[in-house]
This record gives structure tokens, C-alpha cells and sequence, in this order.
């Protein structure tokens, strides 16, 4: 419909009337508005730009806080070990450090390790090196080097200075000292000067002017803290802090920026300036702001420094700039922004003109209200349709126009509400195919997370429970790399449709990817997870799968984490859960685990560095001890061989011992398991020298070991010096640890072979498709799992699983031993499959005094 003309239209007419009116009422706000904004200007800018400085140097200063704390604490933890160091200490000098042909003492070249451990430079004085020198320069090494790594970064290096001219110093990935020559020296360095007492009586922590370091290519500032004992100054301990960061956050900053940013020191001096960089770098970065005859600085500099406060705000006396300030903790400097009169002066302009802008939108809606009653018959319904195609466009659902009129708008409202009701038919069925996993038709993880989403925006809130269960399928990956894809969708297919029977109708059950599965239980007790959790992973361990004519046995991990209890969120809900789950792999897999905070990273390692200390205490005073339990005929129930487990004497109760599963896991962790398997092959070969009688002993050998090639050497080396017969031996590897280093496991059994042990392939089973690699592995004896002899009379599927293993091992030439044998029925069972051996507590348990070897 075309406009009125103006002549015509009383709509048109009116609104020039309230336009004028709406005009003059700007008018009059806009000067108002103007003064207004002008003295909140005046308030709001120096509180503004001093939060905004003191936010700045904050910033700043946490590292130079930081380097200031660590250095009082090396030279506190450096005084304490020098005083508590045991009296040979000194003694070790010589195994650390070398003298070089130029004189200098450093490092020896086998030791020298520069990503980890320090490296040193010293002179050798007049005498030689005393024994103070000896023992400080040996204490300092081994704080660096047990520090340093944690220390560099945040920091560029951490050293120590030796009055008798010598520097311990480590900086990551640099040797500094061999890149020192005969004529080094730290007897002039500032690090040095500052320390000495005549110039430092306070022995007070201070830091150097800041200095550009042509080896790093950067500007660094030091902390120095000064070094006694026994009441003699011995030197020094500091960081370099990298200052490159902080430059160049300043001169990063756009030249046009209404804020100008500077770093001075309280001597004048400029650290850091956007437009002068260059001449800061020639000045050596100590360029004196009155050199620069610049009188907006010289301005600032005064107000700073008259104030004589750690922050502030003002304008300079010109009243051309705004001046904030706050002082940098450390070094002492000082974070100063700079803002223009002027660049204020635009802001109230450019606030008054957005005032205006907006009385004068606000006229608008009154003069479209004119206009809509004018063309009420017309407009409302255009609006209504073109507010529902709004809508749609969106992506939301109109509601229906239904204008009820015969005319042509309410035929076209009519049509556009059937579309629009064709289209949420559409909609819904394409909903429902992008939260659905196309392979399982389980729930996906889109869905998952709009479940948990709705949960914590309704039901959370109003005091209700809920629990998420996350589990995925043990050796997953290694079943779809060895049998292919297809293989690995059938196992996904079959673990969904099993666990779809065991979910309520409330619970979400969802494939998020891969073979990882989540069910989220809306409205349960802590209970009812437990036991869906316990019913999922019975299940799934109950599954049995054949796959190009090989048996495999599936197991899951799971975790649960419940809330309110171990999270309040979402996403805090789901990643506990996963921890959880991670747990239960740790712990063994095949199991269930519910979330719990004490089991976390910072708990965990604090318990594997208790656990390897009490391992370094059992090794060095000899707390370890073997048990012993038989291996015995099923035939005719005689004794084959004894089986050596491992034990550790507790410390605080040398009556009780320490059982493997408790510290085995973290010695493999820190390596100390190498030490652990060596003094079992000792103990347990000078055990058959002293008994040579006893058939033979089994011994068990981790997988860290495999890394070891002179282990093998080592057990042959032991068994001629004792003069015992390699068949005598029996060393047992477990199936875990073989899978995961194949070539390495190899490679080992071969070596041991080639000696004449026997060899015994641990827990056969627990992995997948064991059968598949049981070729490459060159054993003797396979020990079957006692996943699968537990409850085994009563469970038909490990019966088939144990007769296949029974069957394939004899094929092979193989004998079979079977632990975990604790009734007699278990073993007349394992009897009737022609298993080889048993081993359990119904035969007899572990323990020291062995009756076979009082023989």
C-alpha cells in the first residue's frame, strides 16, 4: 500500500508535532547530559585507570614475587642440608665434578645432563679446594639438581655464587660452565658486590639493575639472597627472571592507544616504553627520563616520585594528562599509565552523542504506533506473519497466526501455519536421527549432554539425586587393529544390547563414542548406581564373542560419581566419573570404581613418593623377604616347584608384612621394581645353590624389566657363579605386560631360553585375543588367570574358556598351571579338563618356612 501524502495524512502531521516536541525534550537532556557525563568523567577516569594500573603490575609482579619466595627458601633449605649434610659428603666431590685441563673445576662429562642437572665453573684456589668448598659445591649440585627442573620455568635459571670464584647455575638446555673459560670470574658481578657484608650488613635480599643477556638473548632482572654459614659469607643464591614478556607487553601496546603504558624504576630510570625501546636497549635498559628532556614524562616521573606512595592517580600540572601508578613488588618498579585530557575529552563527546542517538530512537516507536492504528486492517497482520517467519528463521516454532479472516492475508496465514506445522514434523524426525549413534541406536553423546544439561537447570536444584556411570571396553583398540572394524562393531553391538535390558526407562543409556558408553541415572540413591554398575560390568564380563574362530572374553571398566556428592555440575559430574573409571583400570579393570577425591593426582603422588621411599628403606636395610607356595601335580599331587612371591617388612611392625599388590604398583612406577626383580633372582638362585634338593623355583619378572638387556646376562651370570642349573629356574612373565612390549618380550624370552630357564607366560586370559600372539611368545608354561578359576564350577563360560586354553596349550607343546585353586571341587574340575598343575590355598598359602625347604 502506498504512503499518504503528506498534505492528506493526519498521521503525518501528528507526527511532525510529536517529533518537535520529542526534539526539544532532547535538547534540554543532552545539555544536562553533557554536564553530567563531564563531571563523572572527572570522578570516574583516575579510579578507573588506577584499578586498571594496580590489575597491571599485580600481574606483573607475581613472578618477581615468586622468585623472590623461592630464593629465601633455597637459601634456608641449602643452610639446612649444609648443616645436616653426613660428614663424607665432601667426599663425593670428586665422583661429581672434575677438573679440566684450563684449570676450572665442572661437571664431569658423564654426568653432565644440562635438561636436568646444574653444571658448575670453579677456580682452583692457591691450596687446592677446601673441604667447605667441597661440601657446598656438592649440597648445591644436588639441591639444583633435585629443584631446578621445578624452578626453570617460571625462571630463566637458579645458581649459586662461590666467593673462591666459582658459579653453580642451572638454566635449562645451557651449559654454562663449559661455556666458561679460564678467565671467568664472578668477582665483579653485581650478584657479588650487592652480597658483599661491607656493602650489605643486613644480609638483605635485593635485586640488580636490569640487563640485557647476550648468551639468552633476553632482558633479565636477579634476585640475590645473600649466602652465610658458620658466620662467614660463602657466597650467593639467586634467579635470573626473563623480563622479554613484561618489555613486550608494553611495547605491544597499539602507538595510538588511549592509554600509554611505562615501566620506571624509583631511580627514573625507564625499564619499558612503547615508542622507546631501541634507546632504552642502547642505554642498557637504565635510560634516564630527564636525559630525554620529554616533559610529559618528566611530569609523570615528579608526580610519581613527590607522592612518595606504592599507587596513586593525578593530573599533571599542565592538566594535559591523566598520571596512574603502582609499584611492582620485587624489583621495586613502578607500572605508570598514561592517559590523555584529550583522548577523555572525546569519550564525554562521544557519550553525549550516544545519549543523543538514543532520545532520538526513542521517538520512533511512537510514530510507528500512529502509523499502526492507521493501518491497523493491514499492518498487525503483516507484522504477525512476518514475526512468525521471524521465528522460523530462528529456528524456533511460531506459534499460528490464525487471523480467522477470508480475505487474502488469512488465507496466506492459513497456509504458512500448515507449512509451518509439515516442518515440526520434519524437525522432529531429524531430532531424533542426530541424537541417536547410528551403529547401536543408542542415545549419543549430543543427547547425553542435553540430559545432563536439563537435570542441573530443573531437577538439581530442587534437592534430587542423580548419577552418572561412564565404562568403556578393556583392550578395545587392540581388538579392532588385530580382527579389523567389523569385528569391533559387532563387540559395540552386542555390549549395547545387553546393557539396554539392564537400564530403567528413566536412565539414559548413550554410546558417546568409540567403545566408551554413559548412562545417566536421573533420580537415584548412590545404591542404585552401585547396583546397575555392578550389574553392567557382571554382564559384560559374562560375554563371550568368537571371532574368525577365536574365543575372546569381554571386560569393562566402569565409573560412577553421584550427585550432590562428587560433583555440582555437569561437567564436574563427568569428569569424576572418568576419573573414576581411569581408576578402575589402574586397579585392575574388569570392575566398577566410584569417584573419590582422595584418589586424585595430588593424593596419588604424594602416595607413590611415600611408597618409593619406603621401597629405597626396604632395598637399603634388607626389608625385603620371599614367601614361598607349591605348584603341584594333579596327576599324582606331587610337588613341581616352589613359587617365590615377594614381601616387604613393615618399618613400624617388623612382625607384619607388607603384601605385593600394596607398593609393587609404585615401584613399577618409579623404577625401583628394576632393583626389586634383581634381588629376587640374587635371593631366589642362592636359595636353590643352598637347596639343591628343591626341584625348582619360580620367580616373577615385571615388564619394566624387558627395557633392561642386561638383565638376562645378569641371571645367567648368577646361576654359573652359584653352579645351578638354568632348568631350575623358572622365571614367570605376565601376559599384560608381554602384549604391551611384543617385540621387547620377545626379544627377552629368547635371551632366557638361549640360557636353558623355563619360562612362564602370567595370568594367560586377561587380555583379548591371546590366542592371536601365544605364536610369538616362546614359553614353556602357560598360567592361566584366576579371573577364570574363581567360582569356575559354577560358571559354564570360563569352563569353555579354560578348556580352550587347556586344549591350545597342548597343541603347542605347552603345560598349563592353574592358580587361585581354593575348594576341592575346583580342583577334581580342573582334573577332569587335564590342566597340568594347580596352585592355591586349597593345596597350601604362602609363607616363609616352607616345608619343602626343610628337605
Amino acid at each position: 500500500m502506498p504512503p499518504a501524502s503528506p498534505s492528506t495524512s493526519l498521521i503525518h502531521r501528528l507526527s511532525l508535532t510529536l517529533w518537535g516536541l520529542f526534539l526539544a525534550l532532547l535538547l534540554l537532556l543532552s545539555v544536562l547530559g553533557y554536564a553530567a557525563l563531564r563531571l563523572a568523567a572527572d570522578r570516574v577516569v583516575p579510579l578507573a585507570i588506577q584499578q586498571w594500573v594496580q590489575l597491571k603490575a599485580q600481574t606483573n609482579e607475581s613472578l618477581f614475587v615468586q622468585a623472590d619466595a623461592s630464593v629465601r627458601r633455597l637459601r634456608q633449605t641449602l643452610v639446612q642440608r649444609l648443616d645436616q649434610a653426613p660428614p663424607d659428603t665432601a667426599t663425593r666431590f670428586d665422583s661429581l665434578f672434575v677438573r679440566s685441563p684450563d684449570g676450572l673445576w665442572r661437571v664431569r662429562p658423564e654426568l653432565l645432563d644440562t635438561e636436568n642437572a646444574p653444571t658448575l665453573y670453579l677456580h682452583d684456589g692457591p691450596h687446592g679446594l677446601s673441604d667447605s668448598v667441597r661440601l657446598r659445591a656438592v649440597v648445591s649440585y644436588e639441591l639444583l639438581r633435585e629443584q631446578g627442573p621445578a624452578l626453570v620455568p617460571p625462571f630463566f635459571s637458579a645458581y649459586m655464587d662461590f666467593v673462591e670464584n666459582g658459579l653453580m647455575v642451572y638454566a635449562r638446555g645451557i651449559n654454562w660452565g663449559g661455556n666458561a673459560d679460564a678467565q671467568a670470574s664472578n668477582a665483579g658481578y653485581p650478584t657479588m658486590l650487592g652480597s658483599d657484608p661491607r656493602r650489605n650488613p643486613g644480609r638483605q635480599v635485593f635485586w640488580t639493575p636490569v640487563y640485557l643477556d647476550h648468551q639468552a638473548h633476553t632482558w633479565m632482572v636477579s634476585v640475590i639472597a645473600p649466602l652465610d654459614w658458620h658466620g662467614h659469607w660463602v657466597g650467593t643464591l639467586g634467579h635470573d627472571v626473563a623480563i622479554q614478556t613484561l618489555i613486550d607487553s608494553v611495547a605491544a601496546v597499539r602507538p595510538h592507544a588511549a592509554v600509554q603504558q611505562l615501566i620506571m624504576d624509583g631511580q627514573g630510570d625507564l625499564i619499558a616504553h612503547p615508542k622507546l625501546r631501541e634507546r632504552i636497549a642502547a642505554a642498557q635498559g637504565q635510560l634516564q627520563i630527564a636525559a630525554l628532556k620529554d616533559p610529559p614524562l618528566d611530569q609523570a616521573l615528579r608526580l610519581v616520585l613527590a607522592t612518595r606512595t606504592s599507587t596513586g592517580t593525578g593530573r599533571t600540572p599542565d592538566g594535559r594528562e591523566w598520571v596512574a601508578w603502582s609499584r611492582i613488588r620485587g624489583p621495586g618498579w613502578f607500572q605508570v599509565d598514561v592517559l590523555p585530557q584529550k583522548r577523555v575529552d572525546q569519550w564525554v563527546m562521544l557519550g553525549w552523542l550516544t545519549m543523543c542517538a538514543i532520545g532520538l530512537l526513542i521517538l520512533a516507536p511512537g510514530l510507528w504506533l500512529l502509523r499502526r492504528r492507521v493501518h491497523a486492517l493491514v499492518t498487525r497482520p503483516l507484522l504477525r506473519l512476518t514475526h512468525a517467519v521471524d521465528e522460523l528463521g530462528r529456528g524456533r516454532i511460531p506459534q499460528p497466526i490464525a487471523l480467522g479472516s477470508p480475505d487474502e492475508l488469512g488465507r496466506l496465514a492459513n497456509a504458512f501455519d500448515a507449512m509451518v506445522a509439515e516442518l515440526v514434523q520434519q524437525r522432529e524426525r531429524l531430532t531424533t536421527l542426530a541424537e541417536c549413534d547410528a551403529l547401536t541406536g543408542l542415545h549419543n553423546r549430543h543427547y547425553f549432554e542435553a540430559e545432563l544439561a536439563h537435570f542441573f537447570r530443573g531437577g538439581a536444584h530442587a534437592g534430587l539425586q542423580g548419577a552418572v556411570l561412564l565404562f568403556d571396553l578393556d583392550e578395545f583398540k587392540y581388538v579392532n587393529d588385530t580382527f579389523g572394524h567389523f569385528a569391533g562393531d559387532a563387540m559395540l553391538l552386542r555390549v549395547a544390547g545387553e546393557t539396554r535390558a539392564l537400564v530403567r526407562e528413566t536412565d539414559s543409556l548413550c554410546r558417546l563414542g568409540g567403545d566408551e558408553f554413559a548412562v545417566f541415572m536421573p533420580h537415584t540413591t548412590l545404591d542404585g548406581a552401585l547396583a546397575l554398575a555392578e550389574r553392567i560390568v557382571r554382564t559384560v564380563g559374562r560375554m563371550a564373542l568368537e571371532i574368525e574362530g577365536q574365543p575372546l572374553r569381554l571386560t569393562a571398566s566402569l565409573g560412577i560419581a553421584h550427585y550432590p556428592d562428587h560433583g555440582q555440575g555437569a561437567e564436574e559430574l563427568v569428569s569424576h566419573a572418568d576419573m573414576a573409571m581411569y581408576q578402575a583400570k589402574r586397579l585392575g579393570k574388569n570392575r566398577w570404581n566410584v569417584y573419590r577425591s582422595d584418589r586424585d593426582a595430588v593424593q596419588a603422588m604424594a602416595a607413590r613418593l611415600a611408597w618409593n621411599e619406603r621401597i629405597e628403606h626396604a632395598l637399603e636395610r634388607n626389608l625385603l623377604r620371599l614367601h614361598f607356595q607349591g605348584v603341584y601335580r594333579t596327576s599324582n599331587g606331587e610337588m613341581t616347584h616352589l613359587e617365590a612371591l615377594v614381601r616387604m617388612l613393615d618399618e613400624t611392625d617388623p612382625t607384619q608384612c607388607i603384601l605385593p599388590d600394596q607398593f609393587i604398583g609404585h615401584a613399577e612406577k618409579s623404577g625401583k621394581i628394576l632393583d626389586i626383580d634383581r634381588w629376587m633372582v640374587r635371593e631366589s638362585i642362592a636359595l636353590l645353590a643352598t637347596h639343591p634338593r628343591l626341584p625348582a623355583l619360580a620367580i616373577n619378572i615385571s615388564g619394566r624389566s624387558f627395557d633392561d638387556p642386561d638383565l638376562p646376562g645378569f641371571i645367567t651370570s648368577q646361576l654359573a657363579g652359584h653352579g645351578v642349573a638354568p632348568q631350575r629356574l623358572l622365571v614367570e612373565l605376565t601376559e599384560t605386560a608381554a602384549i604391551s612390549d611384543l617385540r621387547d618380550a620377545e626379544r627377552f624370552i629368547d635371551a632366557l631360553r638361549h640360557a636353558g630357564c623355563t619360562l612362564c607366560l602370567d595370568d594367560f586370559g586377561s587380555g583379548f585375543a591371546s590366542f592371536a600372539y601365544l605364536k610369538r611368545l616362546k614359553v614353556d608354561v602357560l598360567k592361566i588367570d584366576g579371573l577364570f578359576i574363581r567360582n569356575l564350577p559354577r560358571e559354564r563360560d570360563n569352563q569353555v574358556f579354560v578348556r580352550s586354553i587347556i586344549e591350545v596349550a597342548r597343541g603347542m607343546g605347552q603345560r598349563t598351571v592353574a592358580e587361585f585353586v581354593e575348594d576341592e571341587e575346583t580342583l577334581l574340575l580342573l582334573k577332569e579338563f587335564g590342566v597340568d598343575m594347580v596352585q592355591g590355598y586349597h593345596l597350601d598359602k604362602p609363607r616363609a618356612d616352607h616345608p619343602a625347604l626343610k628337605v
